[in-house]
């Protein structure tokens, strides 16, 4: 888990050198569930960075890959708000706690139910498999 940890954020990101919270996401799929998810890489190039334009993004595809779960596991994703659209991303870890990169940070594990966070979730999804 350690190598998760400390990442420096970087917009668009996909390595250990730098990762949005996408990134995180995509190198604990790939590297810790053995798992390939899309990278998006070119559709955030193609993008400015504003909520409003990533929240569309994540609203098709995540019903193209994921389902909402009322129980999440170890490995699901945590889908949060910024602002009013959800755009933000974190891996569950289970007993609460969640991994996660918000710029301007280094990934961290923060608890889903701190107080911060608790309201900003807007629900859990599973890869469809």
């Amino acid at each position: 888990m350690e190598q998760f940890i400390g990442i420096p954020y970087l917009p668009h990101g996909r390595d250990y050198t730098g990762a949005d919270c996408w990134g995180i996401l995509f190198l604990y799929y790939r590297d810790r569930l053995g798992v390939s998810v899309p990278s998006y890489s070119a559709e955030m190039d193609a993008r400015e960075f504003h909520r409003s334009s990533i929240g569309p993004l994540m609203a098709e595809e995540r019903e193209k890959h994921w389902h909402l779960v009322d129980a999440p596991l170890a490995g699901d994703c945590v889908l949060m708000r910024a602002g009013r659209h959800d755009s933000h991303v974190g891996v569950f870890l289970g007993q609460g706690l969640m991994l996660h990169s918000e710029g301007p940070h280094p990934s961290v594990i923060d608890r889903t139910g701190d107080m911060r966070w608790r309201s900003r979730i807007s629900g859990f999804y599973r890869l469809n498999q």
